[in-house]
């Protein structure tokens, strides 16, 4: 009995974000709003984008874990894409070509960039500005910078349903058993907890690095057949080709899934924080709210939440407080009557 009641709050509290950002953006947008907000093609919609935003936010999860920002992650979707949507149509293999060209790219890039990590000793975050730099070089310099155009619409299967989900979800499933189940999880863990520690007791951290950032490259090749599949091109100017708004959309879900990792496993929280922010910007969308002002809600949302998780310890302590005292109070007021 207590296991299920332990289980039946954990998951209150997992889909409390989502089921109450539902509610309040469906009736916000019935009273103001003039799209569709709601509706099964809606939400059909939401979650395709989801699988997408969900497997960038993975590919980000375990080097943030462990405290390393890279900042190339969007640019690297793009270039995968785009490079690797050539070497799909060059394999002439269907869509299996395009997922097996977009995760060999992608790998690749995540490979230079942790070895740079590696062996230059400098900060991530420096690295992956750097790489990111190139990389939108690489986009511009391939195919002319014409990007990446797919006219052949049976490759384009990974952006229909269900294979979307089905991939998506393989994705997840595949993270999931390497962070939970392997060595490779549980010494990223250790790292990210510990780091010290963790070295004194024969974890070889460069190793574990390159693992973050294979598996990092991994997911990203999984967003840019996603990112391929569902418009049919990509276009290769950082202006338009949304890059740094794939990045900057996906440190909500990792935050996410880092807090509900205390109540669910992380992948799931990953995919509920993508899920969730994919809703917020459908919901104001619905209100009629203009592009650039969706990133300043998002960001409003994420300095909300962090302010709010990382106070909660604080808020807890202070409820405790105020109760213990409210106690104390009741049981002398009859004795001073008295």
């Amino acid at each position: 009995m207590k296991n299920f009641k332990n289980f039946t709050g954990n998951a209150i509290r997992t889909l409390a974000l989502p089921v109450i950002m539902f509610v309040v953006l469906y009736v916000l947008a019935k009273a103001f709003g003039s799209g569709q907000f709601g509706s099964a093609a809606s939400l059909r919609i939401v979650a395709q984008q989801t699988m997408m935003g969900a497997a960038i936010a993975l590919a980000m999860t375990c080097n943030m874990k462990n405290g390393r920002w890279d900042f190339s992650v969007g640019m690297m979707v793009v270039m995968s894409s785009i490079i690797g949507g050539a070497i799909g149509q060059a394999l002439n293999i269907g869509p299996v070509g395009l997922l097996l060209g977009c995760v060999l790219v992608a790998l690749v890039a995540s490979a230079i960039n942790g070895l740079l990590y590696i062996l230059l000793k400098v900060p991530a975050l420096v690295i992956s500005i750097g790489m990111m730099l190139i990389y939108e070089s690489i986009n511009m310099v391939f195919n002319k910078g014409g990007g990446a155009r797919i006219n052949d619409f049976g490759m384009l299967l990974f952006g229909k349903s269900p294979y979307v989900f089905i991939l998506g979800i393989a994705a997840g499933l595949v993270f999931y058993v390497l962070y939970t189940y392997t060595v490779f999880g549980y010494n990223t863990r250790s790292l990210a907890s510990n780091q010290a520690l963790s070295n004194s007791t024969g974890i070889r951290e460069k190793r574990n690095v390159m693992g973050c950032y294979l598996l990092c490259g991994l997911m990203v090749g999984v967003a840019g057949t996603i990112n391929l599949s569902l418009s049919g091109s990509v276009l290769a100017d950082a202006k338009f080709n949304a890059s740094m708004s794939m990045v900057f959309e996906a440190f909500p879900p990792v935050f996410i899934g880092f807090y509900l990792s205390r109540y669910t496993n992380l992948t799931l929280g990953v995919f509920i924080g993508a899920f969730s922010m994919k809703l917020l910007t459908a919901g104001m969308l619905a209100l009629g709210i203009p592009a650039a002002l969706q990133y300043v809600g998002i960001g409003l949302f994420l300095l909300i939440f962090i302010a709010f998780t990382t106070n909660q310890e604080k808020l807890r302590i202070a409820r405790e407080i105020r109760r213990r005292a409210a106690t104390v109070t009741a049981r002398i007021a009859p004795r001073a009557e008295q």
